[in-house]
């Protein structure tokens, strides 16, 4: 495959030649076993070989969609250095050669570059920067605000709350949860009276000074009211700093969204190498940029960059009235095709893992048909994961599953958890490095073998710290 590409692979508007491949029909019959499991057709980004079959091996969720794979969703999982991250990143690179755009949240970071293992990846698509996030904020930080007005007031309300239960370590009861939502719509006010965007310090403020009004609308009173919502405060101002600006999102979460990156590029990269991994932090953080990215990433939007307002309506029935989007004449467009997206989330587990974020994701996840987004977790063991019903439910909705190389228990807990085979755990702990087991829908592949080209060996190593590499030019002769 190396002397397919030439200079250029990654760029999205460079194409590949398929060379036409000659074979008389015993040759077939050796190629093509009878026994081997039916392919994925030809539309998609090539992963590499299916090895039991020596067929090639391409994937895409959006052209297998329906045909056996009810949806795009996909968990990337196995030990260390086995091949899960060199996978994900040709993997995003080919689709978005495909029109495809993605975004990442990035949470491992590479020591010896000081950044995050995805940054270079991203610079070589899109020539920008990775949209950093430091504790504290600083040159070059970046802020989300998640009283922004970009999101929707419910959605907003959803996202503070999961702040406060995040931060707090429990579910708000009623009476906390009543109060909250005062608290952010005193707060949406009082910040529209100064002509400027509402952040979490008013809604804390808010809780600690309650509108009478309010109070007696619950039937309530003043003190009452208080009381309801002074936990919830004093959360808010450990995790914004308060006065002393040293909380755990200070820098980040506390003030007006300040992301100097356009969301149109193909591959957006979030760094969050810098926030402490499995923290309050993290998980709240990502809980901002996701409901961040459904609010304003994933809107409506048509491959031919226009929105679904520009095309013309067409109805199929008239006595109905059931309509279509049809063309669009000013862009050439013969008919509105929404725009596919990926998300990939490195270290996932912290998402996972957590019963209120799965909880707040579920949506996302669930709806992902209709956003025409496909989710990719990656993460090492299932035993990293808790069993908790809001977890289960986001397996569930993975409807690709790539197993790389785990040990004994690992597999076996592994084997389980999916319902996979019993054959299978056997199978997972003998699978050489580059070479996963893959279940698209119901269909199971024993031995995808991922092939990289030369071109992106460079972008997709993350394993240089353990590697001895010559440090001097050999001795010319």
């Amino acid at each position: 495959m190396t002397d397919l590409l030439e200079v250029g692979v990654l760029t999205p508007m460079h194409e590949t030649a398929r060379r036409p491949l000659y074979t008389e029909t015993t040759t077939s019959q050796a190629l093509y076993l009878p026994i081997a499991p039916p392919t994925l057709g030809t539309e998609g980004a090539i992963i590499g070989r299916e090895l039991y079959s020596g067929k090639a091996f391409i994937y895409c969720p959006f052209s297998a969609f329906g045909d056996g794979l009810p949806g795009g969703n996909m968990i990337v999982m196995g030990d260390t250095g086995r091949g899960k991250s060199a996978l994900t990143k040709t993997y995003t690179a080919r689709q978005i050669r495909l029109g495809r755009q993605v975004v990442v949240l990035d949470t491992k970071e590479q020591k010896e570059r000081e950044e995050g293992e995805w940054a270079a990846l991203g610079r070589s698509i899109t020539g920008k920067a990775p949209v950093r996030f430091t504790p504290g904020g600083g040159a070059g930080a970046s802020c989300i605000n998640p009283m922004d007005p970009a999101i929707s007031g419910k959605r907003q309300i959803e996202l503070v709350r999961t702040i406060v239960e995040v931060g707090l370590g429990n579910r708000l009861d009623e009476f906390a949860g009543s109060a909250l939502r005062l608290a952010i719509r005193r707060a949406r006010e009082r910040a529209a009276e100064a002509a400027r965007q509402p952040v979490l310090a008013d809604v804390a403020a808010a809780l600690r000074a309650p509108d009478p009004a309010d109070a007696a609308a619950k039937q309530r009173t003043l003190d009452e009211l208080l009381a309801d919502g002074l936990e919830a405060s004093y959360v808010l101002d450990r995790l914004c700093g308060g006065q002393d600006a040293t909380g755990d999102l200070t820098g980040m979460l506390d003030g007006p969204t300040s992301i100097g990156v356009e969301l149109d590029a193909d591959m957006v990269v979030f760094d969050l190498t810098k926030v402490p991994s499995g923290g309050v932090a993290t998980t709240i953080l990502v809980a901002v940029i996701c409901t961040f990215l459904e609010e304003v990433w994933l809107r409506p939007l048509c491959e031919c960059g226009t929105a679904p307002s520009r095309h013309e309506r067409i109805v199929v029935d008239a006595d109905s009235g059931a309509w279509e989007i049809g063309p669009n004449p000013d862009s050439q467009c013969r008919r509105y095709t929404q725009r596919k997206r990926i998300l990939v989330c490195e270290e996932a587990w912290h998402i996972l893992g957590t019963p209120q974020l799965a909880a707040l994701l579920e949506k996302f996840l669930k709806f992902a048909r209709g956003y025409g987004l496909s989710c990719i977790f990656i993460v090492h063991h299932l035993s990293d994961i808790d069993d908790s019903p809001e977890t289960q439910a986001s397996l569930k909705m993975a409807d690709t599953i790539v197993i790389y190389s785990q040990k004994k228990s690992e597999a076996e807990e592994t084997v389980a958890r999916l319902g996979l085979p019993a054959w299978t755990a056997e199978h997972i702990m003998r699978l050489r490095r580059g070479i996963a087991l893959w279940k698209v829908g119901d269909v199971i592949y024993p031995g995808v073998q991922h092939l990289l080209v030369e071109a992106e060996q460079h972008l997709c190593f993350s394993s240089g710290s353990m590697t001895d590499l010559a440090t001097t030019a050999p001795d010319e002769t």
